[in-house]
């Protein structure tokens, strides 16, 4: 429990209660672990939670009518998620699924806002905390809107495996979880991938990944085709 109120007295809004209402929260949360592929909310349901992420690592996913699969973006160990729905009592515009088993610590509305009411700047915290979830998502519809899937790709590549120079790395992303990521198909993504490997960009199989020509990524990731 101590390294949870370590990390609570660093994330935004948590930083400005005092120790003692920090602590009444770690004491009063739910705790909940969920499994890969598990989900934590629901797109399209109310969700009136706070969440903190002890360990393990979720994503933020969108689905359309169609059923077409998009991540917005990812959350670790340390991150606090704000259910929208606190807010509006509206239903989650997304699902926070996780990819890997995830502990998190959970408040209902009831509990958080007396808390956190109690510390004025705690307030202002909570607005700058879903700014930076706007810019965020902002970051990623600029993305989409503005970078063609080469672009996107080379940026995940380089994010994802960014340890990978000359060693090869584990591929631990299938070429799905790739394209939810991207906003494209499987297929597209293997056929840039290949493009990359006979460009001389990246070496690259079914187990492994490695950047042969990282600055050339940078570049198509960058936005300049070359």
């Amino acid at each position: 429990m101590q390294t949870a109120l370590d990390c609570l007295s660093h994330a935004l809004v948590f930083e400005k209660l005092s120790d003692a209402d920090r602590a009444e929260l770690v004491r009063r949360a739910s705790r909940k672990v969920q499994e890969r592929g598990e989900f934590i909310c629901w797109q399209g349901e109310p969700w009136a939670y706070v969440g903190y992420i002890v360990s393990g690592q979720a994503e933020w996913v969108m689905l359309s009518p169609e059923g077409k699969r998009q991540v917005v973006f990812k959350l670790g160990a340390c991150d606090v998620v704000w259910g929208h729905t606190i807010f509006d009592d509206q239903p989650m515009p997304a699902s926070l699924e996780a990819t890997q088993r995830t502990e998190l610590l959970l408040w209902p509305r009831e509990i958080i806002i007396p808390i956190v009411s109690r510390h004025p700047e705690a307030i202002w915290e909570t607005g700058r905390a879903l700014v930076n979830y706007m810019r965020h998502v902002r970051e990623v519809v600029y993305g989409f809107a503005f970078h063609p899937v080469a672009g996107r790709l080379a940026r995940l590549l380089l994010t994802h495996y960014q340890h990978a120079q000359g060693d090869s790395a584990p591929r631990d992303l299938t070429l799905d979880q790739m394209a939810d990521t991207v906003g494209t198909t499987r297929e597209l993504v293997s056929r840039t991938l290949h493009r990359f490997a006979d460009e001389g960009l990246i070496r690259v199989n079914r187990v492994e990944l490695a950047f042969l020509d990282r600055e050339g990524l940078e570049t198509i990731a960058g936005g300049d085709e070359r």
